[in-house]
C-alpha cells in the first residue's frame, strides 16, 4: 500500500511524532510506501516529498506590526488551511496513495486537507493523541486552576474564554475556542474521517461523552520497537521520575511524598516550566534524598531508567498513554502511576506495577515505601511489566491490527484520482 503519514511536524516534536516514526518504520519493513506531509520546518528530516509540505508560518519575528499580522494570518490558518489543502491535493495527484493515516493536524494544517482527502475518496483514520477534539486547550484540565476541567464535553465552546484556559491569554483562549466552535458545529472531523484510533479506553469513552466519533472509535494501544529496549531486572538503588517538569504531571505531590518517606532516594530527569519550584521546594523542606539531574536522552538517559527500582508517574491531568510508561515496561521496570486517564489500562495494580489517587500524598508515599522496602517484590512486577510490553505493545501485534483497519477501510471504495 502506499499510506500518506500526515502530522503538522516531519521530525520528533514529542510523543505523536514518535509513534509516527515508530509507526512508518514497522509499515516500512511489511513492504509498505510511506508518503509523509507536514508543514515546513528547518528542524524538518529530509524527504524528497518536502517540495509537496504546506508553508510554515513563524510567529514571532519581525516588528510588532509584522507579529500582529502573522497572528491574524495565523488564525485563519488554525481554522481552514487552504495553502494546506492546496498542497495536499498536489501531493495526492503525485502520489496517489491508498489510504491516509493522520496524526497531530490542528492550528498548522488544519481539517482543510480533509476535503482534498474527501475530493479524491482517499479512507482516512487518524490516531488521536490528544484530546484537541473535545477540548479546545487539548487537555481536559485548566492550568490557570490546576484543576481538571470537562466543561467543554457538553459542546458551550464559551468555557475557554470565560476561564483564559489556553496560554493563560483571552486571545489565545478566544481563538481555540472560534476554532472549536467551528469544526465542532460543521462536525468537519466526523464527516471525513472513517476511523478514529484512541490509544487508551478513557479517551474513547471522553469522545462518547461528548457526542464525538460517531462510533467510528477503536482502540489499540502504541507500538514501540522492543529491540530497542534491553530490560534489566534489579532492583535498582532509587526511585525515579522522567519527564517533563510541569504543574499538571503531579512532581510537588510526588515530593511532598518524598518528604514523607524519606528512606527512597529520588531522581528528577527532566526539565520544564515548573523546574524552579520544584527546586525551591527541596530546598526549603531539605530533602536530601531528592536530586534533580536535568535533561538527559540516548545512553545517559537509558542507563538512568535501567538502574532504577521504579518508575514513578504521578500526573494530575488525564494523562492519555503516556510513552514513558511503555519504555519503562520495555525496559523490565514497575511503575506507581495515579489513577489518571489511560495509564491504569497500562499499569495493572498488583501485577506490573501500583496506582494511587492523584493528589493523594500519602497514598503515594505507602507505595513508594512498599516497592522500596521489597524489592524482590518490584522485580517481579519488572518480569511481569516485560512480558505485557511484549505481548501488548510489539510492533508485530501492532502492524497486523492496523494493517487489518487498513483493508477494512481501503476495500469499500476506491480512490478517485485523474491519470
Amino acid at each position: 500500500m502506499k499510506i500518506l503519514m500526515v502530522d503538522k511536524f516531519y521530525f520528533v516534536k514529542g510523543g505523536a511524532e514518535r509513534y509516527m516514526f515508530e509507526l512508518s518504520k514497522v509499515l516500512e519493513a511489511n513492504g509498505h510506501e510511506v508518503i509523509p506531509f507536514a508543514m515546513r520546518h528547518p528542524d524538518s528530516f529530509e524527504t524528497p516529498h518536502e517540495a509537496f509540505f504546506a508553508r510554515n508560518i513563524e510567529y514571532n519575528h519581525g516588528s510588532v506590526l509584522a507579529k500582529v499580522a502573522t497572528a491574524v494570518r495565523a488564525a485563519g490558518k488554525m481554522i481552514y488551511s487552504f495553502d494546506a489543502r492546496k498542497q495536499m491535493e498536489k501531493l495526492i495527484e503525485a502520489t496517489k496513495p491508498d489510504i491516509a493515516h493522520l496524526h497531530m493536524i490542528d492550528h498548522q494544517l488544519s481539517p482543510s486537507i480533509l476535503h482534498a482527502l474527501k475530493k479524491y475518496n482517499v479512507p482516512v483514520i487518524q490516531t488521536v493523541h490528544q484530546y484537541k477534539l473535545v477540548c479546545p486547550n487539548y487537555r481536559l484540565y485548566n492550568p490557570r486552576t490546576g484543576k481538571i476541567c470537562e466543561k467543554c464535553l457538553d459542546g458551550n465552546l464559551l468555557h475557554p474564554i470565560k476561564e483564559k484556559c489556553h496560554k493563560d491569554s483571552l486571545v489565545a483562549s478566544l481563538m481555540v475556542a472560534v476554532e472549536s466552535s467551528l469544526h465542532r458545529a460543521t462536525r468537519i472531523y466526523e464527516k471525513h474521517i472513517d476511523l478514529f484510533h484512541v490509544p487508551s479506553h478513557f479517551m474513547g469513552r471522553k469522545f462518547k461523552e461528548a457526542g464525538v466519533g460517531d462510533g467510528k472509535v477503536r482502540h489499540m494501544f502504541y507500538t514501540i520497537n522492543m529491540q530497542d529496549f534491553t530490560p534489566h531486572f534489579s532492583a535498582g538503588d532509587y526511585l525515579l521520575y522522567f519527564g517533563r517538569l510541569a504543574d499538571e504531571k503531579g512532581i510537588l505531590t510526588l515530593l511532598a511524598a518524598s518528604r514523607k518517606y524519606p528512606d527512597a532516594p529520588l531522581l528528577i530527569v527532566g526539565d520544564g516550566p515548573q523546574r524552579s519550584e520544584l527546586e525551591a521546594f527541596v530546598v526549603e523542606h531539605s530533602l536530601e534524598n531528592v536530586k534533580f539531574l536535568g535533561l538527559k536522552s540516548g545512553d545517559e538517559l537509558e542507563s538512568v531508567v535501567k538502574n532504577a527500582r521504579v518508575i514513578i508517574v504521578p500526573s494530575e491531568w488525564y494523562d492519555n498513554s503516556p510513552l514513558v510508561i511503555y519504555e519503562s515496561f520495555a525496559y523490565g521496570k514497575p511503575v506507581i502511576c495515579s489513577l489518571m486517564g489511560g495509564m491504569p489500562e497500562l499499569v495493572d495494580h498488583e501485577e506490573n506495577g501500583l496506582h494511587f489517587e492523584a493528589g493523594d500524598v500519602d497514598g503515594l508515599a505507602a507505595q513508594m515505601a512498599r516497592l522500596w522496602e521489597n524489592p524482590d517484590l518490584a522485580v517481579t512486577f519488572g518480569k511481569n511489566a516485560r512480558a505485557k510490553a511484549e505481548r501488548e505493545f510489539d510492533p508485530d501485534v501492532h502492524y497486523e491490527q492496523m494493517y487489518g483497519w487498513y483493508q477494512e477501510l481501503t476495500s469499500a471504495s476506491p480512490v478517485l484520482i485523474p491519470n
